[in-house]
């Protein structure tokens, strides 16, 4: 909904500001890339508040360590410019994190692999097991985007794996 003194056309000016070099003595990054899984994690579960102004706020504060109230404090522009980046990579991120969806087959259903859905925990354990780690906060200490190459690869090969036992399926049933 648009506050009464806001047209349709300086909402369009606001959503393409970008983010500024620096908030203060913290550098911003122009995108999300570099950023580890944890910080990722709390910018998503940051902005689950319908408190507009919180969640800018909270946005930058995780990225640059400050308080919310602190950032309150700052200009604007900065701040929106801020948040207009975390939001396009956050929808750019979790289409990359969707593209690895696996469409399962009816006897999956049946054995109820949908109700296997362990959110952000399960990304983190997945990947503590795969990279033989103890300590699952050095999950959250992790690059994103290394999480992300490591599901793709399994993704890959698990497709591959599938791909390959029908082929062998179907070659027995011919003999």
């Amino acid at each position: 909904m648009l506050m009464p003194y806001m047209t349709t056309e300086s909402v369009g000016r606001l959503a393409i500001i970008p983010p500024p070099r620096k908030i203060g003595k913290h550098e911003i990054p122009q995108d999300l890339q570099m950023v580890t899984f944890g910080t990722l994690t709390k910018l998503q579960n940051t902005a689950k508040s319908n408190d507009f102004l919180k969640v800018c706020c909270e946005l930058v504060a995780v990225l640059t360590g400050e308080s919310a109230e602190r950032v309150a404090s700052r200009p604007a522009i900065e701040v929106i410019g801020t948040v207009n980046m975390v939001q396009t990579e956050m929808e750019r991120i979790g289409k990359l994190f969707q593209s690895l969806g696996v469409e399962h087959s009816s006897d999956e259903v049946a054995a109820g692999i949908d109700k296997l859905e362990f959110g952000t925990f399960g990304i983190v354990d997945w990947y503590a097991k795969r990279m033989g780690i103890i300590d699952h906060e050095e999950v959250f200490n992790t690059p994103w985007a290394r999480i992300f190459q490591c599901m793709k690869i399994d993704h890959e090969n698990n497709e591959f794996e599938k791909r390959y036992r029908q082929i062998l399926e179907r070659r027995i049933k011919r003999k």
